[in-house]
């Protein structure tokens, strides 16, 4: 996400922004059902992707679906793999891609620590880790080059950072050289579990 602090989950919010029909809302409940079929049937994927993201990626070209929605952990995630709350209008994901520039990383580990922990700790139950894809070289920022020219953050605090969270919680840390190849990884990332996802419903009992 972007710097800014993401807001609670659930939290109350203005009738008028967020108002939805009884159709609507019934249609959000079947959306699981209704993916997983299509996905069978070789219908295009729904990503969903976070309300507060503030540069989303937009999967030009590619033959998904997009949707945003509010998520309760990560950015992007597919619709057919989580599951819906209705009372606080919130998809909670079973695996979800975050995205991060190389600022927002930086952000993360140092006075953002907190809430991205806490994001992290929601994420320890999945089958699969939370994966984390920086639109920035690990190498960048650890020269303390490009966005982190002006950052007061040692190299020995990104690295040590890193090994502390892969040792604490169910994430993966995917560092890409562009925004461009950071949001080819995420939805490849997607894809790889939704692939997996599928085969494992196939397999014989």
């Amino acid at each position: 996400m972007t710097d800014e602090t993401r807001p609670p989950v659930g939290r109350t919010r203005p009738a008028a922004d967020h108002a939805r029909s009884d159709t609507d809302r019934q249609h959000r409940r079947t959306d699981t059902g209704r993916q997983i079929e299509d996905q069978r049937s070789g219908g295009a994927p729904t990503v969903l992707t976070d309300t507060r993201e503030k540069r989303p990626w937009t999967f030009d070209g590619v033959p998904v679906e997009t949707r945003t929605e509010t998520l309760s952990t990560g950015d992007y995630a597919l619709s057919s793999h989580c599951e819906y709350d209705p009372e606080a209008d919130t998809y909670h994901p079973r695996f979800a891609v975050e995205r991060k520039s190389g600022g927002d990383f930086l952000t993360a580990i140092t006075w953002d620590r907190e809430r991205f922990c806490a994001e992290l700790a929601r994420a320890r139950e999945w089958a699969e880790p939370l994966c984390v894809v920086v639109e920035t070289p690990l190498a960048t920022l650890v020269a303390g080059r490009g966005c982190a020219r002006d950052r007061e953050v040692h190299p020995n605090q990104i690295l040590g950072t890193l090994a502390a969270w892969h040792q604490q919680y169910n994430v993966r840390f995917v560092f890409a050289e562009s925004r461009g190849r950071a949001e080819r990884t995420g939805l490849l990332l997607l894809e790889r579990h939704r692939l997996r996802r599928v085969a494992g419903e196939r397999e014989p009992d």
